[in-house]
């Protein structure tokens, strides 16, 4: 997948959901998001191409329970040539949102109502995205010697023969098949 989609991004406000009147109600009231959003920036280092899917907000005694599972692709560093890329991931949510705020919830809900996912769907995309991420499984990725992407063609670097910090190991094996007879 290529970065050349130039559709605008939304702005990350829409990932704050107002659950005031779930606070209002009682403990067992649930209430179902369904999700469809073209291209967000969490941070401006993390870039979600679409969000879609369906979160549970699930009232209870200590606040809000947010689960779900969510779609999108990353938009990630190829680790061969550097391309940015976008990797697609699944999310799943399960975290609660405290209310009143807690020392012990990583999470909570302001006074005023307000939830915002953005913050956890940010660590949980970042956990998601793969250690190594590739454009194509076939990457030839850049040239050691002069930088160049090796996709876009043979650069006119000449490869080394032999590293030389492995001379002394090469002229071994060369005295070892000149001792065999």
């Amino acid at each position: 997948m290529s970065t050349s989609r130039s559709q605008p991004f939304v702005n990350r406000r829409v990932l704050k959901i107002n659950v005031g009147f779930m606070l209002a109600e009682g403990v067992g009231y649930v209430r179902e998001i369904a999700l469809d959003l073209p291209r967000v920036q969490l941070d401006d280092d993390l870039t979600l191409d679409f969000l879609r899917g369906t979160l549970r907000l699930s009232r209870n005694s200590r606040g809000v329970l947010v689960q779900g599972t969510l779609d999108t692709h990353v938009l990630a560093e190829c680790a061969r040539c550097l391309r940015p890329t976008f990797v697609p991931v699944e999310l799943t949510l399960e975290e609660l949102f405290a209310f009143p705020a807690s020392p012990d919830c990583a999470y909570a809900v302001a006074e005023t109502g307000i939830l915002d996912t953005a913050p956890l769907l940010r660590e949980e995309a970042i956990l998601a995205v793969p250690m190594v991420v590739l454009c194509r499984p076939d990457c030839a990725g850049l040239c050691p010697q002069c930088g160049q992407d090796l996709n876009d063609g043979l650069c006119g670097c000449k490869p080394d023969r032999f590293d030389p910090r492995l001379e002394v190991l090469r002229s071994r094996l060369q005295s070892l098949d000149s001792e065999e007879p």
